[in-house]
């Protein structure tokens, strides 16, 4: 087997060093060898510190309802209450979090990804309770608010305050409310509702 002596002559280029990160590397031009600088790599790191950091959507739930878990949330109240996490709050609070995919459905807002991890978790993290009239009720369950206590001490006690003056006033404003504010702010969201007319 040849070993490969020779002596590198690098050439200085951009270069994608992984998906959506291009940095200037240093490339021989002979062997391939590919140095990245230091500032690039620190900050290729730092970025994928904040990956980690994100939020996913069984997380958001699980934060929505723990901020007062002795309250369950009906669904479609929890729903707009995500949604405006997502639209407004996160971005006040600089909350890193997992996209929630929301599009217009017969009442606002409707998220296909939340329904979906909520039925994942449900018996472990959450209990989902159909009542007389069709709806349903969601609240922690005991694993679920040892879960929910986690994700919240991981939090600036500035940003739990935060979110929790939020998630107060959305659960004072009500059904009704709520679906003002979002059809108000969002009339996007608003196109295909069966009750906008009722709500506005």
């Amino acid at each position: 087997m040849q070993e490969n002596n020779h002596q590198h002559m690098f050439k200085l280029v951009k270069k994608e060093i992984c998906p959506g990160f291009i940095a200037e590397v240093e490339v021989c031009e002979e062997c391939g060898l590919t140095l990245i600088h230091p500032r690039d790599a620190e900050i290729l790191l730092s970025t994928k510190d904040k990956e980690d950091d994100i939020l996913k959507i069984k997380d958001i739930i699980i934060l929505l309802l723990g901020l007062y878990p002795e309250i369950p949330l009906k669904e479609t109240l929890m729903m707009k209450e995500a949604f405006l996490l997502e639209k407004e709050v996160s971005s006040e609070i600089n909350l890193n979090i997992e996209s929630l995919n929301f599009y217009p459905y017969k009442f606002g807002p409707f998220s296909d990804s939340i329904e979906n991890n909520l039925r994942e978790i449900d018996g472990d993290l959450v209990q989902v309770e159909v009542l007389d009239s069709g709806k349903k009720l969601i609240k922690l369950t005991e694993q679920g608010k040892i879960q929910a206590n986690k994700i919240i001490e991981q939090l600036p006690k500035s940003k739990v305050n935060k979110l929790k003056y939020k998630r107060r006033g959305w659960d004072n404003s009500g059904n009704i409310g709520i679906l003002r504010k979002v059809y108000r702010n969002y009339p996007v969201y608003a196109t295909k509702s069966k009750i906008k007319d009722d709500i506005m």
